[in-house]
This record gives structure tokens, C-alpha cells and sequence, in this order.
């Protein structure tokens, strides 16, 4: 688990890199007008992939729970025509942004007489690349089914790093728009093939004529549908605050949440990895092993838990002196206090991801769909009173309450749903209400008995959770050198040696 997690988090980090060393090289060989309209075009890819209705996720869950039943036939005909329908679906999409593409050339280009024209070229080329990027993410999600992350990342992050570097190598050559977007595509339509090659090595019987009655695809629209629900539910949920906002608070003064916001947000990339490892990994132990689910919960959160605990204690300690030397002294004093409160809904919300996951995998997306439109008019009111009373503070306690709350239900939501994880799930909504609970406390206090209340839940909260990956990296240990760890007081060498690897490698590789 953690091995896989190391290569979504460099198959991400190394785009991003990409991508700083790239755009000033961009802005400065086409200029701000095109570099302007290419960040549109990226924008236009990224919302297009909505098409893919949710299938690629229901195709992880679907194709690793049948691999965990060692339905390899089964895995080849339910993934043939998933593949087809996407690409169908794909080529639909893209017929329409062809077809689009004068009203949407002229809408993108702002009245700018000097992308206008290239931009409808440009978007042909985007409608060729619509069904590669539906058929890619459906290849990629068969891959991870199979726990094959290190060639998924090592396909994504080539094909991420040419998606801002091939733009930059046609420079010397032409600064037109059309010649970036085309380099973009061919690094796709690489990257389409390496996942091709890649899963019939994986899937046999693939590329054969498929025998037998075909696979129903109804229980994959089903799953698909769900996640599509959950996918429009999150963003609104999270992007809520800043229309409120907006409609309450001056316009300057949104900065002191958005710019927070911001800030503290972009490290869920690191649970996000985590969490595109834990759910095929749940599919495929959920039907088998149901009883693996908890040590995966327990590992989970402690490991998110070691991570978060810190960067919150970070943003109360430094967060104000951090503002004040980027932002100045009047912007710490209003960002200071809100960036606090974040860092704490980024711990609740980090920690979420892993009864996210794990309750997509056992097949289960339509609870965690019912569960956010159960908080959406709850939030969104207590959102509209908190802004009301305390301008931006209101907007991050309102979000910080909510991702909370939001956690312990997942929690207690997964003990009922998988056998044998209640008890596991129960104590650890316990330990989260006691430490989310005090550092709360401490942050409404504020001041030396602020901090103390802050330190009081903390501490226990990193001792817990490092006891916890300590027990589980002994495990590791004693799983791989024979004799290791051997009488060790909490018996967890023992029994991950017994079990020939422990829960960090939940599927034998």
C-alpha cells in the first residue's frame, strides 16, 4: 500500500514540476493572449472527462472485485465492451465540440481577432482527443484494478510531463495554438497506447472474440451513476463558500478565505493518492477477506493522522507569522485565524478520504451520494448564518464543522457496511471526536489555553497514530526477514508472518 501510494504521488509531483518550468517558457514563446486561451483548452479537456459518466470508477470496482473472486473470463468480458462503450461515447463527445467549435472559438476567444481563428483548428484537434481521453481513463482504471501502479504512474507521469513539455518543444518551429494542442495530443494517443499494451499483458483474452453470453452492463451504469452523482455533490459542496461569500462579504475580503483556502487544500493530493490505492484494493478483499478491511482502516487514518496532526499545529503556530512576512500585517490579522481553522477541516477531510474509498470499494457509492445530499441543505445554511455573523472565520468554521461531521458519518457509515469493522470504526470516531474535539476547543479559546487544549489533542492524536504505524511497519518487517520482530508485545510480527505480509501489502503481489 504505501509502495503504490509513493507512485500516485510522484505520477502527480512530476506534471506539477513539469508545469513550472514549462509555463514561463509558454507565456513568454506565444504570448499572454494564446497562453490564455491554452489554459482554457486544458480546462475544456479536464470538464469533458464528465462523460466518462462515472464508468472508469465503476470499472475499478467492477474488475477488481471479480479479480479478487478469480474471475479472469469474467474481467475480459465485462472490460471489452466498457472500452467500446467509452470509445463510443468518446467519439459522440467530440462530434459535438466539432460541431461546436465556431460559436465555443469565438466564446473562448473574448472578441481576440488572433486566437479566434487558430482556436477553431485547435478545438478539431480537442474533439480527436476526447475519445483517447475516455478510453485512457478506462484502460488506467483496469490497470489499478490490478494493483499495477507503478506502470500506471510511470505511463501518467510521462504523459503528464508531455502535456506541458511537448508544447514548449514545437517553439522553435511555430507559435501557432493548433501546434501545442497537436504536440498535447500525440503525447495522449502515446500515453492510450501504453495503457492498451499494458492491460493485454494483464487481462488474457482481451484482444480474443469473446465466447459465451456477454457481460450485462447494467450493474457498471449503476455504479457509474452514483459516482457521477457523488462527483457533482463534492465540487458543490466545496466551492459553495465562495458564492456565499460573495454575496454577503465585500469582494476584498473573500481573499482572507480563498488565499487560506487555497493554501492548506492543495495537500489533499497526498490522501488522494492514498485513496486511489485503498479503493481497488478494498474491491478486491471486500468479497475474500472483509476482515482486512479494518487494519486497512486503521493503517489508513493513522497514516493520514502523522501526517495532518503536524501541518495543523503548523498553521496555528506559524500560519499568522507566515501571512504576515508573504501578505503583510493586515491580511495575516484576518487570514491568520481562518487559515487555523482550515488546516483543521483539512485534517477531518484528509482523514475521510480512507472510509471514502473504502466505502466505494465494496460497491457501495450510492451511500456516500445520499450521504452528501443529506449534508448539502444543512451546510449550505449553517454556511449562510456562520458568513452572516463572522464574515470569512464563518465561512471555515462552517466547512471545518461540516468535513467533521462528514468523517464520523463515513466512519460509523463503513463499520455497518463491511462485516467485522465496527468495532475498529467505532473507536476511531471516538479517538477523532476526542482530538478534533480539543484542538477545536483551543482554537475558540485561542492563547496560551488555546494551545494547551490544541497540544492536549495533538499529542495523543500523533502518539496514537504513530503506535500504529510503528505496530504495522514491525509487521512489515517481520513479513520480510523471517525472525525479525519475533516476540514483539503486540504479536503483530507474528501474525503478519503467519499471514505472509502484512496489511501494508493487503494483496499478494
Amino acid at each position: 500500500m504505501l509502495r503504490n501510494t509513493i507512485w500516485n504521488l510522484l505520477g502527480e509531483g512530476l506534471p506539477m514540476l513539469a508545469a513550472l518550468l514549462s509555463i514561463p517558457l509558454l507565456v513568454g514563446g506565444i504570448g499572454l493572449e494564446r497562453f490564455g486561451a491554452l489554459t482554457l483548452v486544458w480546462a475544456l479537456l479536464g470538464w469533458l472527462m464528465v462523460l466518462d459518466l462515472g464508468l472508469a470508477r465503476a470499472l475499478i470496482q467492477t474488475v477488481a472485485e471479480r479479480r479478487g473472486r478469480r474471475d479472469g473470463a469474467g474481467v475480459a468480458g465485462i472490460v471489452r465492451p466498457a472500452l467500446a462503450l467509452m470509445g463510443l461515447v468518446g467519439v459522440a463527445g467530440g462530434a459535438v465540440v466539432a460541431a461546436a467549435s465556431g460559436p465555443l472559438a469565438g466564446w473562448l476567444a473574448h472578441g481576440s481577432a488572433l486566437v479566434a481563428g487558430e482556436l477553431r483548428t485547435t478545438l478539431f484537434i480537442v474533439a480527436a482527443i476526447v475519445p483517447v481521453a475516455l478510453v485512457s481513463a478506462a484502460l488506467r482504471g483496469v490497470l489499478e484494478a490490478h494493483q499495477e501502479f507503478r506502470r500506471v504512474n510511470l505511463v501518467k507521469m510521462t504523459v503528464g510531463v508531455l502535456n506541458y513539455l511537448s508544447p514548449v518543444a514545437v517553439l522553435p518551429f511555430t507559435d501557432s495554438l493548433a501546434a501545442v494542442i497537436a504536440a498535447i495530443a500525440a503525447g495522449r494517443l502515446a500515453g492510450a497506447a501504453a495503457y492498451g499494451w499494458l492491460c493485454l499483458r494483464v487481462v488474457p483474452g482481451l484482444a480474443s472474440r469473446p465466447r459465451g453470453p456477454r457481460e450485462p452492463l447494467r450493474p457498471l451504469f449503476t455504479l457509474g451513476a452514483w459516482m457521477t452523482l457523488n462527483n457533482l455533490l463534492g465540487p458543490l459542496m466545496t466551492y459553495a463558500d465562495r458564492f456565499v461569500l460573495a454575496g454577503l462579504v465585500p469582494v476584498a475580503a473573500v481573499a482572507f478565505y480563498t488565499t487560506p483556502f487555497e493554501l492548506v487544500v492543495r495537500l489533499l493530493f497526498i490522501p488522494a493518492a492514498l485513496s486511489g490505492v485503498l479503493f481497488p484494493t478494498a474491491a478486491g478483499l471486500f468479497r475474500q477477506e472483509p476482515a482486512a478491511l479494518r487494519r486497512i482502516l486503521d493503517l489508513g487514518v493513522a497514516a493520514i493522522a502523522g501526517v495532518f496532526l503536524p501541518v495543523l499545529a503548523a498553521a496555528v503556530l506559524l500560519g499568522g507569522p507566515a501571512l504576515d512576512l508573504w501578505l503583510g500585517p493586515a491580511f495575516a490579522a484576518q487570514g491568520g485565524p481562518v487559515l487555523a481553522v482550515l488546516a483543521l477541516g483539512v485534517l477531518f477531510n484528509a482523514m475521510a478520504y480512507v472510509p471514502y474509498a473504502l466505502i466505494h470499494g465494496t460497491g457501495r457509492m450510492d451511500v456516500t451520494a445520499w450521504l452528501q445530499l443529506a449534508e448539502l441543505p444543512v451546510y449550505l445554511g449553517a454556511l449562510w448564518l456562520l458568513v452572516g455573523a463572522y464574515g470569512p472565520l464563518g465561512a471555515a468554521i462552517a466547512w471545518t464543522a461540516r468535513t467533521g461531521v462528514d468523517l464520523l458519518l463515513l466512519l460509523l457509515l463503513f463499520g455497518r457496511l463491511a462485516p467485522g469493522t465496527a468495532p475498529a470504526a467505532g473507536r476511531l470516531a471516538l479517538a477523532v471526536t476526542a482530538v478534533g474535539g480539543l484542538a477545536a476547543a483551543g482554537l475558540a479559546v485561542g492563547g496560551g489555553e488555546g494551545l494547551l487544549l490544541l497540544a492536549a489533542g495533538i499529542l495523543p492524536g500523533l502518539a496514537l497514530a504513530g503506535r500504529r504505524l510503528w505496530a504495522s511497519g514491525r509487521g512489515l518487517l517481520a513479513a520480510a526477514i523471517p525472525g525479525v520482530g519475533a516476540g514483539a508485545g503486540s504479536g503483530v510480527g507474528a501474525g503478519a508472518a503467519s499471514r505472509g505480509g502484512d496489511i501494508g501489502d493487503p494483496v499478494p503481489r
